[in-house]
């Protein structure tokens, strides 16, 4: 039965009460020959099916969409896993951000209305797009008893490090004709972050010592900290553990490290000296998303002792996702109602600089 109208313009969109709906015959689908159910909704005169509710809702090649979400947290680089798949490396590409909007809103429609009373480990990991001139940082936030990742924002950044003479001038020919970032990007990013976890948190769900956050000594971080505190009025009982100190299980930051480690591990396009590297922000971000949904449900916590995933153990979900039921049922950003930036993550409108306007957005098409 259809949940709810699909045109975000009737009032059953979000509002499914007294959603009534009359059968409107069939379609037969070339491919396969199945019927499929069609319907029209009684408030609008929408016409759509059963199909516009399933996640693989105009896709050709349904049957290797699992697949290649499945391959993007595996390690190769899309042409890679394009010729196992068989496919051209643009269309996975699209399955791939369409999977990451996917993730976004399964992922924070599981944390909705959902208190994070358990220590916090945040920190930036970074990488860059198109070339080493544009870093960029995810900054990440695990809980430090289930491992669990509940969200990333992004901080664009400036090249650093060491650089010889004409990389320099490279570096301010581009800073003179693209603009330099802005240089509090990740205080405001961890700003971002902190309010995606604690939203919505009531003051009587904190324990009398405030929320316990842990980091390493980023100097934009105690910033970051304070000014969420004084928004929120949250307290914040801040930890700092040294970068230097061993990343064992006994070190407060291990989940956000090893969040960290498997993202470089798994994702192709954040491993040093590769050329698998992401050429936008917006696609590094799409894949982190799907990144987020394969650690926190699909994985267990553990590799080496096979159990329980890490949203079981937040209390998230009570069985591991498998990619097959993650495409079943098409999820509505509306209906969603994402968070903070997510909403412009979801709508790709963070942009690379050196791509200038021509750059795409995602725009509602086909019911979406």
């Amino acid at each position: 039965m259809p949940p709810h109208c699909p045109n975000r313009h009737c009032p059953h969109y979000l509002d499914p009460r007294d959603f009534a709906w009359q059968p409107y015959g069939s379609f037969r689908r070339r491919s396969d020959d199945r019927h499929f159910q069609c319907f029209r909704c009684r408030k609008c005169r929408r016409r759509f099916s059963i199909r516009t509710f399933q996640g693989d809702y105009w896709l050709r090649r349904r049957d290797a969409y699992p697949h290649v979400l499945a391959w993007a947290c595996e390690g190769p680089g899309l042409r890679q896993a394009g010729r196992v798949l068989q496919l051209h490396h643009s269309t996975l590409m699209r399955h791939l951000a369409r999977g990451g909007r996917q993730a976004l809103l399964y992922h924070y429609s599981r944390l909705r209305d959902r208190n994070v009373v358990e220590p916090v480990a945040i920190d930036g990991f970074e990488s860059f797009e198109f070339s080493q001139y544009f870093p960029f940082h995810l900054n990440l936030a695990a809980g430090l008893r289930s491992w669990f990742i509940y969200g990333f924002t992004e901080s664009p950044l400036r090249r650093k490090g060491r650089m010889t003479a004409k990389q320099k001038l490279r570096r301010a020919e581009l800073e003179r004709t693209l603009g330099c970032p802005d240089p509090k990007a990740i205080q405001r990013g961890m700003t971002e972050l902190l309010d995606l976890v604690f939203r919505g948190l009531k003051q009587e769900c904190t324990s009398p010592r405030g929320l316990e956050v842990h980091s390493d000594e980023h100097p934009a971080y105690p910033p970051a900290l304070r000014l969420f505190t004084r928004t929120s009025g949250h307290r914040l009982d801040h930890y700092v553990t040294p970068g230097s100190a061993p990343r064992t299980l006994d070190n407060p930051l291990f989940p956000v490290n090893l969040a960290d480690l498997l993202l470089r591990h798994g994702q192709a396009n954040h491993r040093r000296e590769t050329i698998a590297f992401s050429k936008r922000r917006q696609g590094a971000i799409e894949r982190a998303a799907l990144f987020l949904v394969w650690r926190n449900f699909v994985k267990s916590r553990q590799e080496n002792r096979p159990g329980p995933t890490a949203a079981m153990l937040a209390g998230l979900a009570a069985i591991p996702l498998r990619w097959g039921e993650f495409v079943q049922r098409r999820l509505f950003p509306r209906a969603e109602n994402l968070p903070g930036p997510t909403w412009e993550f979801y709508w790709a409108r963070i942009k690379t600089a050196i791509y200038g306007t021509k750059q795409r957005t995602h725009e509602l098409r086909h019911a979406f």
